[in-house]
């Protein structure tokens, strides 16, 4: 695949995410999308208080253990706009940008880490940009989806200074940069931070000590205000003992593999749970889902077994490295009892996107590989399909 046809191609999977996710923020019902409710008050908090919430306040929700930036930026939106429909709408719309930003940082994430496999890039973006749970999340009022765009652009930039023989001009200003995406990551979710954490050490590693120090100075400065609030007001780093102080339960989380794959495989292609089951997908839908995860672990396998050989080796090391990170911070909170999504892991999501592309690579010709990639993204609009449609046929959670 030409590089023309292959930016083409990018440039149309970023329509695409944003039409898809355009649509999940007018068809999808207000308060549908699982927490929406709590982080529209927070929204509405920030809007009416200028500060950050304190957990166990008067209308203040469970999500007010959330760092601010996302909410600060919402609650301008609010503001300006005044009409709280409009004002609504215009806050889910945040998360449509996001959408198609997050879509060409992961086409330039995959660009650096494999650059002579166009089918690769292209299928693998497509799992971002096609993939109806990035689409309903997006079209919501949350942070993940901007959390995603700092990390994603955090990991961008600093591929190319994982691989030793790389030149680093000015690597205080680097640092500078990168501290900057770290810090706008973290402070959009807390949750993030194993990623920013496991990018600071690799610098090290890496030997780019005047960059890491920097990056990371910048990441204490601009967060450590946020963990030292908590510490005085709740006793622990992340505000969680503030959430049980104040009285909100969720439940354990189950540990039983069967749930933790198909929680960590819904997550990753079907909304159902982020609609709060609200909808039940019908075998077939489920059928696709199971044949998506398989184009995921096949792509991983055709990853180490053939295609690694053709990936940056710095940059295949970080991706591997913040994936199995942030999985293991997710099963750490869910064996500590916390029912957590495996969103919360979704620093794994630039490997499964190149796993993802490999898949295409289970037929060794150029026809073959595109024909695989079509093939996975028409499924993933076929699933996109149906979640509008149930989705759309469903009350609504909330009155903004």
């Amino acid at each position: 695949m030409p590089a023309r046809a292959t930016a083409i191609a990018i440039g149309v999977l970023a329509v695409a995410a944003g039409i898809l996710a355009m649509t999940a923020a007018l068809v999808v019902p207000a308060g549908l999308p699982y927490d929406e409710p709590a982080h529209w008050s927070n929204v509405l908090f920030y809007a009416e208080h200028l500060g950050p919430p304190v957990l166990g306040a008067p209308g203040v929700s469970y999500q007010g253990q959330q760092t601010p930036l996302y909410y600060a930026l919402a609650a301008v939106v609010v503001s300006v706009v005044g009409d709280p429909d409009a004002a609504f709408l215009t806050v889910r719309l945040l998360g449509v940008a996001g959408a198609v930003a997050l879509t060409l940082l992961t086409a330039g994430t995959l660009a650096r880490s494999i650059p002579s496999r166009p089918a690769v890039i292209v299928t693998g973006t497509a799992f971002i940009a096609l993939n109806p749970i990035f689409a309903v999340i997006a079209g919501s009022v949350q942070n993940d989806t901007w959390t995603l765009v700092w990390a994603f652009a955090l990991l961008w930039a600093v591929l190319p200074f994982v691989d030793p023989k790389y030149p680093a001009p000015r690597p205080w200003a680097w640092g500078l940069l990168l501290g900057a995406l770290g810090s706008a990551a973290i402070l959009t979710k807390l949750s993030i931070a194993p990623l920013v954490a496991v990018v600071l050490v690799l610098l090290l590693v890496r030997h780019r000590i005047v960059m890491a120090l920097t990056a990371g100075g910048v990441v204490l400065a601009a967060c450590g205000w946020w963990i030292l609030r908590n510490l005085l007001l709740y006793g622990d780093l992340t505000g969680q003992a503030g959430v049980e102080q104040a009285g909100y339960e969720f439940g354990q989380g189950a540990l039983a593999p069967l749930h933790l794959a198909r929680s960590a495989l819904t997550y990753l292609f079907l909304p159902t749970e982020y609609l709060r089951n609200s909808v039940s997908a019908p075998w077939w839908i489920d059928a696709i889902v199971v044949v998506l995860g398989l184009g995921v672990a096949a792509g991983g396998v055709l990853l180490a077994v053939r295609v690694r050989r053709d990936c940056a080796p710095g940059a295949l090391l970080l991706l591997v490295v913040v994936g199995v990170v942030s999985v293991a911070a997710w099963l750490v909170q869910v064996t500590f009892g916390w029912h957590v999504a495996f969103r919360t892991a979704y620093g794994v999501l630039p490997l499964v996107a190149l796993a993802f592309g490999c898949a295409t690579q289970a037929i060794p010709s150029r026809r073959g590989g595109i024909a695989i990639g079509a093939v996975l993204g028409m499924l993933l609009l076929v699933v996109a399909g149906w979640v509008a449609v149930a989705a759309s046929g469903e009350p609504a959670q909330l009155v903004p």
